[in-house]
């Protein structure tokens, strides 16, 4: 197995996603025969068990000769921010058991599944309900309440709970991987409870950014939510009133590199001000990592 890691950048990027990208979850490789049963282990527990003859090209022929697997592990709330993968679909916040991408090629051709990978995820011990998880996998945002160029969201793959086991002494969630995509295990948080939209208030010496991001990182459970950037705030709807958050917002401007934070005692708050000050590519990469 190895582990790729790309090198620090030489100057910040105008895409947000790209610079945090870099910066996040590491992704691991592995050389396999496709034709032998093979167990994969992530860095971070991720179990994969790839039956045999279970990769084809995209058109249906059998893989034969080394194939490279790749994996992302998505786990702590830093790594979501960092990945772009906030636990929400549609707008309805979830709390995260986890998530993972697989990928496979041959040389440099994409392959696909013929027939499900059995995928184990590590259970955690912060979740506040973990019998509760749904497995949801990658798919394209259809509600987007702002204007957003990122079209990534997350759509439910099964409506049953999905079941646990112990795999070598640890509880893992256990299912069958389909297609070669993103998969979490996640839940909808208080359907039942009254929700608001939270703004970031954006205190800043710069009028107007090129480019802004932003997230709130609750702190009582393992969740994320994207906040949509506007010309002097950052807004996320559908939030738990009782919900407690740290508004994380980056920003960019004439190759300036800015950052800012707020707390949130409770969303039902609904405005924080967040003070942006500028900062080195490394201190935004460490504060984040902080989350």
């Amino acid at each position: 197995m190895t582990t790729q890691q790309a090198p620090l950048l030489n100057a910040p990027q105008l895409n947000l996603y790209e610079l945090l990208a870099q910066y996040g979850p590491s992704t691991q490789s592995f050389y396999i025969d496709p034709e032998k049963s093979t167990v994969l282990k992530g860095n971070k527990g991720t179990r994969l068990l790839v039956p045999p003859f279970s990769l084809t090209s995209l058109s249906g022929k059998p893989a034969k000769g080394t194939v490279e697997i790749r994996l992302k592990e998505v786990f702590s709330q830093s790594d979501m921010v960092l990945a772009g993968r906030p636990t929400t679909s549609e707008d309805r916040l979830m709390e995260s058991g986890g998530q993972i991408l697989v990928s496979a090629n041959q040389g440099h051709s994409p392959l696909k599944l013929s027939h499900p990978i059995t995928t184990a995820l590590p259970v955690s011990q912060k979740l506040q309900n973990p019998m509760a998880m749904r497995l949801f996998v990658g798919s394209t945002a259809t509600f987007r309440p702002y204007s957003f160029g990122q079209g990534f969201d997350w759509k439910m793959a099964s409506g049953k709970a999905v079941g646990i086991r112990k795999v070598e002494k640890q509880k893992h969630y256990q299912f069958p991987l389909q297609d070669l995509n993103w998969a979490g295990c996640e839940f909808f948080v208080a359907r039942k409870s009254s929700r608001c939209m939270v703004t970031a208030r954006l205190v800043s010496p710069v009028e107007q950014f090129d480019s802004l991001l932003g997230y709130l990182v609750f702190k009582d459970i393992h969740a994320v939510a994207r906040m949509y950037p506007g010309k002097h705030n950052c807004t996320a709807v559908n939030i738990p009133e009782k919900l407690a958050a740290t508004a994380y917002i980056i920003g960019f401007s004439k190759g300036k590199l800015y950052c800012g934070s707020g707390f949130l005692r409770r969303a039902s708050d609904k405005l924080v001000n967040v003070k942006m000050r500028q900062v080195l590519e490394k201190e935004l990469i460490e504060t984040l990592k902080g989350i």
